[in-house]
């Protein structure tokens, strides 16, 4: 991306109001789509990288990623994101929510691990497992 981004103004009246939920005109550009453009923010500059997903039926949408992977140390320190469809397609930015892995309900379970399973969260325990032991962050984007 290389393209300086402007750090988040954070008093009430600059907070925008965050959703799990998709924009219908973003969930439905999803389809059929394999990875996301995640962008993140570091030293005032803007880094992307494809990444997997799941996508809820109601519109939450997961990425699952190595605890000590760059992008998450980054999500850490600044949880904005922007995700958008590869190929110039639309976008729309949100901030990172960590799971605590007590907290992950079993439809979310079963979608991460039937999309990540060759990552070694090939079954609910393992899975469980991987985010209790904090090898590997799940996380919830909340979108504006």
């Amino acid at each position: 991306m290389g393209e300086a981004v402007q750090a988040e103004h954070h008093h009430a009246g600059h907070r925008p109001i965050l959703t799990c939920v998709l924009p219908p005109d973003f969930r439905i550009a999803l389809d059929g789509a394999e990875t996301l453009l995640v962008g993140s923010r570091e030293a005032g500059r803007e880094r992307a990288v494809h990444t997997w997903f799941v996508v809820t039926p109601d519109g939450d949408l997961y990425l699952f990623n190595y605890a000590h992977a760059l992008r998450v140390a980054r999500w850490r320190t600044d949880p904005w994101v922007r995700l958008t469809i590869p190929g110039g397609g639309r976008s729309v930015e949100g901030r990172v929510q960590f799971i605590d892995p007590a907290e992950v309900d079993a439809a979310v379970q079963d979608l991460v691990v039937d999309r990540w399973g060759m990552w070694g969260a090939t079954t609910p325990e393992g899975l469980r497992r991987m985010l209790r032991d904090r090898s590997h962050v799940l996380v919830r984007v909340d979108v504006a």
